[in-house]
C-alpha cells in the first residue's frame, strides 16, 4: 500500500490570540500536527506558552518581510523610516527589480529565528507570509538562513526551484494552497487529499477565531472560522481514519 504523508500546517501561528486558539484547537481535536509562528506577531508570546503546553504540535517559523514592525528595526529596502514593513506589493516590486538589499533579509530573518530560539522554541521548518521566499533575491537569503541555522525542512511550491539549488535542504512532493477562501468546504479538502499523486503533501491552513486584532488587521477573517469548523468536524475524522493510506505527520516526519 502506497502510504502518503499529509501535512495539515497553520500559518501565522503567533499573529493574534484568537489565531493561536484556533490553532490549537485544530490540533487538539482535528489533524494539525504542524504551524508556522511569526517572531513578531502580536501574540508571540501567548503562542509560545500555548505550543510548549501542547509540544505535539511541531512548530516552524512563518518568516515575514511585509506584516507589521521589524524585529532589526528601520531598514533602507525592507521598512519605512518607522520601521514598518513595506507592503507585499512593493517588496515584489523591490525584488523583481533587484533592488532589496539581501544582507538586511537575512539580518531580519535571523533576528527572527534568534527570537524564536530564545523563546525556547525548536523549529522544524521555515516557510513564509505571503511566500515571499520565492522572489528574487529573497530565496537566495532564505536558503542562507535555513543553512546557517541547519534548518532542512522548508515549504516551496515549486520544489524543482528548491532542486535546482543542490542544497541539502528539502519539501514535500506537493504543496495545496486551495483550501482558502471559496476553498473552504469539506468537499474541496476532501478532493485535494485524493487528487494527490505523490509521496508527501502540505497543506496550507488558516484556522482561527476571530477576535479584534484579527478583524481588524486581516482581510482574510470570518473564513478563519470555517477553516477551523471543518478542521475539527467529525466528517474529516472519520474520512482521515477509513483511508488508511494516509498518514498525518508535520515536518519532522517528512
Amino acid at each position: 500500500m502506497n502510504i502518503k504523508k499529509i501535512i495539515f500546517n497553520a500559518d501565522d501561528y503567533g499573529l493574534t490570540k484568537g489565531i493561536n486558539l484556533g490553532i490549537i484547537d485544530s490540533h487538539k481535536n482535528g489533524p494539525v500536527a504542524s504551524a508556522t509562528i511569526m517572531a513578531n506577531g502580536a501574540a508571540f508570546d501567548h503562542g509560545v506558552i500555548l505550543a510548549k503546553e501542547n509540544p505535539g504540535l511541531k512548530i516552524g517559523i512563518h518568516l515575514n518581510l511585509t506584516s507589521g514592525k521589524s524585529l532589526g528595526g528601520v531598514y533602507k529596502t525592507l521598512t519605512d523610516t518607522e520601521g514598518n514593513f513595506l507592503s507585499l506589493a512593493e517588496i515584489t516590486k523591490r525584488a523583481n527589480e533587484g533592488t532589496l538589499n539581501i544582507d538586511e533579509i537575512e539580518t531580519e530573518y535571523t533576528a527572527q529565528v534568534q527570537k524564536v530560539l530564545d523563546a525556547g522554541l525548536s523549529p522544524v521548518h521555515f516557510d513564509s507570509h505571503h511566500h515571499t521566499h520565492h522572489l528574487p533575491g529573497v530565496f537566495d537569503a532564505f536558503l542562507n538562513v535555513a543553512k546557517a541555522f541547519e534548518i532542512k525542512k522548508v515549504r516551496m511550491y515549486d520544489k524543482q526551484m528548491l532542486e535546482a539549488k543542490g542544497v541539502d535542504i528539502y519539501t514535500t512532493d506537493g504543496f495545496a494552497d486551495g483550501f482558502y477562501g471559496d476553498g473552504v468546504t469539506i468537499e474541496n479538502l476532501k478532493k485535494i487529499i485524493t487528487d494527490f499523486d505523490g509521496e508527501s503533501l502540505e497543506i496550507m491552513l488558516h484556522p482561527a477565531y476571530v477576535d479584534s486584532r484579527l478583524y481588524k488587521t486581516s482581510s482574510y477573517s470570518i473564513q478563519r472560522t470555517f477553516e477551523l469548523e471543518i478542521l475539527t468536524s467529525k466528517e474529516l475524522k472519520d474520512f482521515l481514519s477509513d483511508n488508511t493510506n494516509y498518514q498525518v505527520c508535520s515536518f519532522s516526519t517528512l
